[in-house]
């Protein structure tokens, strides 16, 4: 307790001795800055990037639930003539070879099977265009405040917001009795996003007597090339229960830029 403490305490010294030091502008309107920052870091240049998914999950019923694993090597681009996934021969012949397992005996495990249906379109666009989806999020999303804080070891302003019940999916809405949807995110001096944590926890009931459970947390790491910003690592974590059924899903992107 006492070692805690005093980490705790030394943590606290750090942060207000940054306070100290810190030019103006780092403790202007973080706000404002991110705004001015997501609209400078859409740029259409061409960038390419290999990316790793890796998938783990198990769902299914309470007393006998299906594990699942997944991973495949993509490469992503994007330029002039739009967004292209690259996928190796390597891995297309892994696809067929898992394809003709699943004949023989289909309660064999696969990995690029299950991991190839799950890695599209929507989790591409969150890794080559963070910047536009995060102005997407500032649309639904209320801004709590902003904070000092620090990321890798450097000082940097932590903006919190929240997601009203009545911004969520109108479909999922109408079941929905409590929800809690927190996003946090990290930028540096000019506003430009660092990292980003969201989470989620909403409970309700269907036809009046299924009651169910979500909970989910998103952490992305973010990375600027030239005027562009991609996310080089993203990480989900999913629960939901209702009824008999569980469903637990977690997954890893990882994602470095090609010179």
């Amino acid at each position: 307790m006492m070692n805690r403490s005093l980490l705790q305490c030394g943590y606290l010294a750090l942060i207000l001795s940054w306070a100290m030091v810190l030019p103006d502008k780092v403790m202007a309107d973080g706000l404002a800055d991110f705004r001015s920052a997501l609209k400078q870091l859409q740029s259409t240049d061409p960038i390419a990037l290999d990316v790793q998914f890796k998938l783990f999950g198990r769902s299914g019923e309470h007393d006998e639930l299906i594990e699942r694993e997944g991973l495949i090597n993509h490469r992503l681009e994007d330029g002039a003539g739009g967004l292209r996934a690259t996928y190796s021969p390597e891995l297309i012949a892994l696809l067929h070879e898992e394809e003709q397992a699943k004949i023989i005996d289909e309660n064999v495990k696969n990995s690029a099977l299950n991991a190839v249906g799950e890695f599209n379109f929507w989790e591409w666009r969150e890794v080559l265009y963070p910047a536009a989806q995060m102005e997407l999020v500032l649309e639904r999303y209320n801004f709590v405040g902003e904070t000092m804080d620090v990321f890798g070891e450097r000082p940097t302003r932590l903006l919190t917001f929240s997601l009203p019940q009545e911004k969520i999916d109108k479909e999922f809405r109408k079941y929905v009795k409590k929800y809690h949807n927190h996003l946090q995110v990290w930028i540096d001096d000019k506003g430009v996003p660092l990292a980003s944590q969201l989470t989620e926890e909403g409970s309700g009931r269907i036809f009046i007597v299924i009651g169910f459970t979500v909970k989910n947390a998103i952490r992305t790491e973010y990375q600027q090339q030239g005027q562009r910003l991609v996310a080089v690592l993203r990480e989900l974590k999913s629960e939901s229960s209702g009824a008999t059924m569980q469903s637990h899903r977690h997954f890893i992107v990882q994602a470095k830029a090609i010179q």
